[in-house]
């Protein structure tokens, strides 16, 4: 697994001139400012090179990951778009990051997806992320808990490290994904319920 950069690729029904133009026009219609909004990604960019319809390479201005490298090319195929897409240059933390790191990435994929496909930006990827108030990890079969801090979500749960967590708020958790879904509509004020495997039980949420 390459840990120091994402890579992703999809096809679009919608022909490559068509692909380009939704990927670079900003307001008045330019071909390809110095500095662009990029779909998906949802920042100001800076154009470092443009070869129209092919491919795009831009740095990205705005945080989270302000620096990074992102090229986008267009190839055709068949009646549709090949795009392939990857964004690097993260620095030496990524890798500790890269699982949780990839959550987001995902949905920055199809929000880039369905707005060249459509036109339209669903911003999935900007909608806030609730705190589990630990640190969850993807393992085989679910997400492991440590470092639960007092106080959080977590710590109401009854969960400690080691706890293998398997269901959230009668939601099925085995991924990060799973995970991050599930908290995204939580009310951070309450308590759902909970169950996970510690010491070869399941165990679930104490009773009020």
């Amino acid at each position: 697994m390459t840990t120091d950069r994402f890579h992703a690729s999809f096809r679009l029904r919608i022909d490559r001139d068509t692909a380009w133009h939704r990927l670079t026009a900003d307001e008045a219609g330019s071909d390809v400012p110095a500095h662009l909004w990029l779909p998906g990604f949802d920042s100001q960019v800076t154009v470092v090179d443009a070869a129209a319809p092919d491919r795009l390479r831009a740095t990205k201005d705005d945080e989270p990951c302000a620096g990074t490298d992102i090229v986008v090319t267009l190839e055709d195929e068949d009646t549709g778009t090949r795009v392939h897409v990857t964004q690097s240059r993260f620095g030496d933390w990524l890798p500790t990051r890269y699982e949780i790191m990839s959550v987001g990435w995902r949905y920055i994929v199809a929000d880039l997806q369905t707005y060249l496909a459509t036109g339209v930006h669903a911003r999935r990827h900007l909608r806030p992320w609730g705190d589990l108030g630990a640190q969850a990890t993807a393992i085989d079969g679910g997400v492991s808990i440590d470092g639960v801090r007092e106080g959080t979500l977590a710590h109401r749960l009854g969960l400690t490290s080691g706890d293998l967590l398997v269901t959230l708020a009668g939601a099925p958790v085995a991924s990060l994904d799973d995970l991050v879904t599930v908290l995204r509509v939580l009310d951070a004020t309450t308590r759902p319920d909970a169950e996970w495997v510690r010491s070869g039980a399941l165990m679930t949420t104490p009773s009020a």
